[in-house]
């Protein structure tokens, strides 16, 4: 008995003392690892480590975060520099790694917890601006590392505000939390951010806080499934006393999934009261559903456009991209716009359009049995005072009328338009469709 209770003392010990400097490397290694995949993931970004003070307990380190060469990083460069090579900023993170199995260390700051792991670490954010000129961000980011090497990170940020050149910035509270596994790819994330303004003596932009939240996987096929849903409130714009613009809320919803070596999804937008000045209110609905693309396909394609921008000559980019995109749509594919509605002072634009591609032989596909072979319908809804405005605008959206492809029904011109076997109808008349143009 005796020898046991000796036994789990020594355990105990060697837990608490000897654990942190085993504990403390592969802590420090899962934090690069997961900052290094989250890098490659983005595919814009190079995640440099600077050196971590490694010792038993606790270790602190920081690490660069930066663009990579590239069509962004030459974009920027152009708008900040007129195309000369500057130095853009570079985000700064500075941790502090309480290490070992039971994080003793860890209880004497904010945040510390003796649950198991293998490390806790506390982040703060910078930003430098030049060589040797660094501005700090506000928050703290409060990191779990677990036994698997996965991390759970919580940003939290006080509310209060800061003079930026010749405005100011104010927030209230704002609470991001994010669990990522590098050897699963799978990220979760849940955020709340407090309403915020931003502006000067000329103008000032208040956004009534936001929150977000989902997930995201990355698949076998190299690109990610999951889901968003973000909601930002209501957004006003003041110029001077005047009231410059705004809307009333937004609302992006999204779920993508891969079953059966086929890609789905659906996603919805929302944008109610949206204020333009001298013109009225807008509002914008779209519910967009799609199915059947060819997971491998879907990949491929996914792949040549990250390695777009990369390329100088957009029409070769185009042109290497061009024989995957044939094998995707030739795998068939689906795609349904359940509802486009746009409010506006004068009426609603509502649409309506489906396509429906079916599979095919990807040797001898081409363009034209995209239009052989394709179904696909649109319906449009278009209020005779917007009609009659664009007309007065532009003759030619008269002459759209007298074709017949605006029909009048009521208070509305109607287009009702589908394609089957190569044929197009615009309510009820054939178009004959210029193949030759498409070879």
């Amino acid at each position: 008995m005796k020898k046991s209770v000796i036994a789990l003392i020594l355990l105990a010990v060697l837990i608490i003392i000897v654990s942190p400097g085993i504990v403390g490397k592969l802590a420090e290694n899962s934090v690069g690892e997961n900052l290094n995949w989250a890098a490659e993931e983005s595919g814009e970004l190079v995640v440099t480590t600077t050196g971590f003070d490694r010792g038993w307990f606790v270790s602190e380190g920081q690490h660069r975060v930066e663009l990579k060469d590239g069509s962004l990083r030459a974009l920027l460069n152009a708008a900040a520099s007129n195309g000369d090579d500057a130095a853009l900023p570079v985000l700064l993170i500075n941790t502090r790694i309480d290490h070992g199995l039971v994080l003793i260390t860890s209880m004497s700051r904010e945040e510390g917890s003796l649950a198991p792991g293998l490390g806790s670490a506390v982040s703060t954010l910078s930003v430098e601006v030049a060589p040797g000129e660094t501005i700090a961000l506000p928050g703290t980011i409060y990191t779990k590392v677990g036994l698997g090497g996965g991390l759970e990170s919580r940003y939290i940020v006080e509310a209060g505000g800061k003079i930026v050149d010749d405005g100011e910035v104010t927030w209230e509270p704002i609470e991001i939390d994010v669990t990522t596994d590098p050897k699963t790819g799978k990220l979760v994330f849940d955020g709340k951010v407090g309403a915020m303004t931003f502006g000067n003596d000329q103008q000032v932009v208040a956004i009534d806080g936001l929150t977000i939240k989902g997930q995201q996987t990355k698949t076998q096929y190299g690109f990610h499934v999951g889901d968003v849903d973000l909601t930002m409130g209501t957004m006003k714009i003041d110029a001077g006393g005047i009231d410059a613009g705004g809307m009333q809320g937004l609302q992006v919803k999204g779920a993508t999934s891969v079953k059966r070596g086929k890609a789905e999804g659906t996603g919805r937008l929302e944008i109610s009261g949206q204020h333009i000045p001298g013109f009225g209110d807008m509002s914008v609905i779209a519910d967009l559903t799609f199915g059947a693309l060819d997971a491998v396909a879907l990949g491929v394609v996914s792949e040549k456009f990250r390695d777009l921008s990369g390329q100088p000559d957009p029409a070769m980019a185009l042109a290497d991209v061009e024989a995957p995109l044939k094998d995707l749509v030739a795998a068939g594919l689906h795609m349904q716009m359940n509802q486009f509605d746009v409010g506006l002072p004068m009426g609603t634009v509502e649409m309506k359009m489906t396509i429906d591609v079916p599979e095919s032989d990807r040797a001898a596909f081409e363009w034209t049995s995209l239009l052989l072979q394709a179904e696909a319908s649109l319906y449009l809804s278009v209020p005779e005072a917007l009609v009659q405005l664009a007309a007065s605008m532009d003759p030619q959206a008269g002459a759209i009328v007298g074709l017949g492809y605006l029909r009048k029904e009521g208070d509305v011109y109607i287009m009702d338009a589908a394609m089957k076997k190569g044929l197009l109808t615009i309510n009820g008349a054939p178009i004959p469709i210029p193949l030759g143009a498409f070879q």
